[in-house]
């Protein structure tokens, strides 16, 4: 029998690796705009505080994440809707790996948030230090002039006592406000409305009035207290706590 030609058998192994070059782009841009598609969906979900949703669709996307970007995106999404249903552990872990992982400076925004919503995690655990250090690890990593509301420091501020500081943080950054999460603005406005309770009791406001939290769902919140015993009984008080929602 003739033997084929070298070349011809070069030229075959060429257009062989040809064809699976082409078809693993074509399957790594149908998985990212899987991905992409998901990811979207489930941001505006949890932009919108329909967290359940939300968090079944980015687990979703999770499955479809392939390069660090992706991961790093995607886990800080599963982090957020993790800390704004209660799993307040399941978030600071989650947190946590993406605030040390190296991987994390590819995403800048996420390289800056995931620290800070870390902090925010350990302040509702009364890890104040830790919650300080690494709200310090955010603010060095954020962008000079960028524009942001931290949840994380409005925390702190409350669970140390600094009431005013944390109303001023709030009040401050009113524009910023009005462009975050509906569940991080109805946070805000629990956390606001909790520093001017304290400060009428120590004689220094007004108590706010009940529209400030006519947004609120009894029991919507009722995480904050779990380990935060002055948040628990200004729950109660403002008929937000999980018995009331029960």
């Amino acid at each position: 029998m003739p033997r084929p030609q070298d070349g011809a058998v070069g030229w075959g192994e060429v257009a062989l690796l040809l064809i699976l070059f082409v078809g693993l782009v074509r399957y790594m841009s149908w998985r990212f705009q899987k991905w992409e598609g998901l990811l979207v969906q489930g941001s505006a979900l949890l932009a919108a505080g329909d967290l359940g949703d939300a968090r079944r669709v980015i687990e979703e996307s999770a499955r479809y994440a392939l390069r660090a970007p992706e991961q790093v995106l995607t886990r800080v999404h599963l982090g957020c809707c993790a800390l704004f249903q209660g799993g307040v552990d399941t978030a600071r872990s989650e947190l946590l790996a993406l605030s040390r992982w190296w991987r994390t400076k590819e995403v800048p925004d996420v390289y800056a948030a995931a620290p800070e919503m870390l902090a925010a995690c350990l302040a509702l655990q009364g890890d104040m230090g830790e919650a300080r250090r690494w709200l310090e690890v955010a603010h060095r990593r954020r962008r000079p002039g960028a524009a942001n509301i931290s949840l994380g420091e409005v925390l702190i501020l409350c669970r140390e006592g600094r009431y005013s500081a944390a109303v001023k943080l709030v009040d401050d950054r009113l524009d910023v406000l009005a462009k975050s999460q509906v569940h991080v603005r109805k946070l805000l406005v629990v956390l606001r409305t909790f520093s001017l309770d304290a400060l009428a009791a120590e004689g220094g406001a007004a108590v706010a009035g009940p529209g400030d939290l006519e947004s609120i769902r009894p029991g919507e919140f009722s995480y904050l207290g779990s380990q935060w015993p002055a948040m628990e009984v200004f729950l109660r008080a403002r008929g937000l706590g999980a018995k009331e929602a029960a």
